[in-house]
């Protein structure tokens, strides 16, 4: 069988998916390790019965739901190749776009904290381009910090840490430090995550998923408390289902404690993130 015949049986065999054709192709450029330009060059070339074997496989894996990223064991990110585990949730490109739009938004920053940082991408990303920086990253989840870990040293981020603690628990009293909070903290209504993509409800973690009744019982938490240890004007960034845009921003807007609240549409034009800046220093607020 040709790689251009085998791409195809693959195509067929995944046609319940949303791009059939680009997922066989990726699942054999990993096997193969291969670029997509290469799988082209390669079109008419025989594959080896081994590697069919093996490439069937994955392809049945996929077909069952599996997530790409967790066959592959990478997921990419900001134009870094990460690994991608069970572990952590899939990093997914509106959190990209969240961290674009925070690291647009810093400058030169001392000390920045990354809450939930599951599979640790947001943080490595920041801890490489603020090298002068501190950046935390924190999560409740031991597989998740031990994936993080893994990233952090694929990529020798030295000045990133990371901490298991229960949001900013741990941090408590390091008052009016932060330039920065980023946040991609689970948001899904509790009951609604049986209606997710299998993808989704199966292959990343429920603790990454699960975000209350209301789905925002965790951001809401955050909001209360980042205020007093982030420095005056710093920002808190925060990644949200389209529909709770507008709810998280009316929060943010009647506590006095913030100001400058935004809402800003992802790269499809939806409703994804909010930031909003510190009205006082978080030290002066241990005070009051």
């Amino acid at each position: 069988m040709t790689v251009l015949e085998a791409c195809r049986w693959a195509e067929a065999e995944l046609g319940e998916l949303e791009s059939p054709r680009l997922e066989a192709e990726l699942l054999l450029c990993d096997l193969m390790n291969w670029k997509r330009h290469e799988l082209y060059l390669n079109h008419e070339c025989d594959l080896h019965e081994s590697c069919l074997d093996k490439y069937r496989e994955t392809v049945r894996r996929r077909k069952n739901r599996e997530p790409l990223q967790h066959i592959t064991g990478k997921v990419d990110f900001l134009g870094r190749s990460f690994i991608a585990g069970s572990g952590a949730l899939i990093a997914r490109p509106e959190t990209e776009y969240l961290t674009e739009l925070f690291i647009n938004e810093l400058s030169e920053p001392e000390y920045i904290l990354d809450v939930g940082t599951g599979s640790g991408v947001i943080a490595v990303s920041l801890a490489l381009e603020f090298p002068a920086a501190l950046v935390i990253g924190t999560d409740i989840s031991r597989s998740a910090l031990a994936l993080a870990y893994e990233n952090k040293k694929l990529f020798n981020a030295r000045n990133l840490i990371l901490v298991r603690t229960d949001l900013i628990e741990a941090f408590r009293r390091d008052t009016g430090k932060l330039d920065g909070i980023i946040a991609n903290l689970p948001y899904i209504p509790s009951d609604q995550i049986r209606d997710l993509e299998p993808e989704v409800r199966d292959g990343d973690p429920l603790i990454a998923l699960d975000g209350g009744n209301s789905g925002l019982d965790l951001v809401l938490s955050l909001i209360v408390s980042a205020p007093a240890i982030l420095r005056k004007g710093g920002i808190l960034a925060l990644e949200l289902d389209r529909e709770q845009v507008d709810t998280v921003s009316e929060t943010l807007e009647k506590d006095t404690l913030w100001e400058n609240v935004k809402a800003w549409n992802d790269y499809a034009g939806r409703p994804r993130v909010v930031t909003a800046l510190t009205a006082e220093d978080g030290r002066h607020l241990q005070n009051l």
